[in-house]
């Protein structure tokens, strides 16, 4: 076969994308992104893209670049893509050409500290601080209200300190970013904005490895890679609910006027304002270490009136909180019995409620020397000398207990609504949220609860 017959069915077999290549893709193998900042989302989205290349023969060149500089970098072709971005740029960088495949989903998150502002409803907060360039957090604090303070920083990996720091009453920021010390932080709001995708973009001189590197996506995902990938680096999937549920149903402690047998109470006229119009709903209680046995063997929906420090397993808890708890307490019979409470005095004898999660507050104690009982058998028992020390809410007993000597066990806390971590429990948690928010902004939650005081101690507006 001669040179010339040869040469005519390279180009009948040959990729489009090879022939359309210009001479800088015979001369370079090697393409320069931005190298990303650390955290499991970017170092898989890295990993992913150093896979993807290789497929279509070529290397990455990591270069330490800041953020705000690497679109226009990529704009006039000194970096080869941008590692991953949200559609918005192309409103500013239409020339950039987008790999269609969803390299992760994301959010945007609002986070506040609740001890300073509530739900911190937009409305309600003074001050906010964003990345400077990150267009989606740009475009939402643009929206919110001119009087409000907004202040625009260049490095997000500020970001968590500013939240810390408490620097303004709210941050935005990605969910890939966020701190988890700061998202465990039962005081912090973290609410999400919105949930989006975010793409690969290519310079325009790198636009012809639009399509191969589309092509060496669908690859990675059909052999598993992508798969392994989102689990080494714990890239949880979106959990998308295909119908929304008819029926819900709710469990809590039995906590008079709060939440009673009947059904009635403050936090059962939060969930019937909630739910009662859109869903079948039943409400049930019990002793509270039945009713998060019922939760986690999934017998019931949703647990009301959780602390985040529970960290239930397979279980998220709302953004927003439905009420805050007084501090708890442990009352001595005298200072010095208080004393032997502090250094751990294992001779001690203590009362607790019956069917509490307090235990953890008397570990230290004989199981032998600690009463389970009734609220009002442990004042009897202390009041006549019988027990040492009851651990309880001061306004759960009477005023000779809480007379007596104390200490603060745990500070004032949040109460949280817990759901499933599944498609349902996803749903629901979202249904929650926005709603219960709109009910703040109403100025209905004011009304359900008692007076002005306990709506005060619920930290729901400022």
């Amino acid at each position: 076969m001669n040179k010339k017959l040869i040469f005519y069915i390279f180009l009948a077999i040959s990729p489009m994308w090879l022939l359309a290549a210009p001479d800088t893709q015979e001369t370079s193998k090697t393409v320069d992104l931005k190298q990303p900042y650390s955290s499991n989302t970017m170092l898989y989205s890295q990993e992913l893209l150093i896979k993807a290349y290789a497929l279509i023969g070529y290397k990455v060149n990591w270069l330490n670049i800041a953020s705000s500089k690497e679109l226009e970098l990529v704009n006039i072709g000194k970096l080869a893509a941008a590692i991953a971005r949200h559609p918005v740029i192309e409103e500013e960088f239409p020339r950039l050409v987008k790999v269609p495949y969803k390299m992760f989903d994301f959010s945007l998150l609002k986070v506040s500290d609740r001890r300073r502002c509530g739900y911190c409803l937009d409305e309600d907060i003074h001050s906010i601080i964003y990345t400077e360039g990150a267009r989606i957090s740009v475009k939402y604090a643009q929206s919110l209200r001119s009087s409000m303070d907004k202040l625009s920083i260049k490095n997000s990996e500020n970001l968590n300190k500013m939240i810390l720091k408490r620097r303004a009453d709210s941050v935005l920021i990605m969910d890939f970013q966020l701190a988890t010390e700061i998202y465990e932080n039962p005081h912090m709001i973290v609410e999400t904005i919105t949930r989006e995708y975010d793409y690969h973009y290519l310079s325009p001189s790198y636009g012809y490895l639009q399509k191969p590197l589309t092509e060496a996506f669908k690859q990675l995902e059909q052999n598993g890679t992508v798969a392994n990938l989102r689990q080494k680096y714990k890239i949880k999937a979106v959990k998308e609910l295909k119908k929304t549920p008819e029926k819900v149903s709710f469990i809590s402690g039995t906590w008079t006027d709060y939440t009673n047998a009947d059904g009635s109470g403050v936090y059962w006229d939060v969930i019937d304002a909630l739910f009662g119009d859109n869903f079948d709903i039943t409400k049930a209680t019990s002793i509270w270490a039945r009713a998060v046995r019922a939760f986690e063997q999934n017998q019931v929906d949703v647990l009301v009136g959780a602390y985040r420090k529970e960290m239930l397993a397979d279980a998220i808890y709302s953004s927003f909180h439905i009420d805050y708890e007084y501090p708890l307490y442990a009352f001595a019979r005298n200072k010095e019995i208080l004393k032997r409470f502090r250094e751990q005095d294992a001779s001690l004898t203590a009362c607790l409620s019956s069917g509490s999660f307090l235990f953890k507050h008397v570990e230290f104690i004989s199981q032998d020397n600690i009463i389970e009982t009734s609220l009002e058998q442990c004042d009897v028992l202390i009041k006549n000398n019988k027990v040492d020390i009851v651990i309880e809410y001061d306004y759960n007993l009477d005023k000779y207990t809480q007379a007596l000597p104390n200490t603060v066990l745990v500070e004032n806390s949040p109460l949280f609504l817990v759901f499933h971590d599944n498609p349902k429990g996803h749903f629901l948690k979202s249904y929650f949220d926005k709603n219960i928010a709109e009910l703040a902004r109403k100025n209905i939650l004011k009304n359900i609860f008692p007076d002005e005081i306990t709506f005060k101690q619920a930290h729901i507006r400022p």
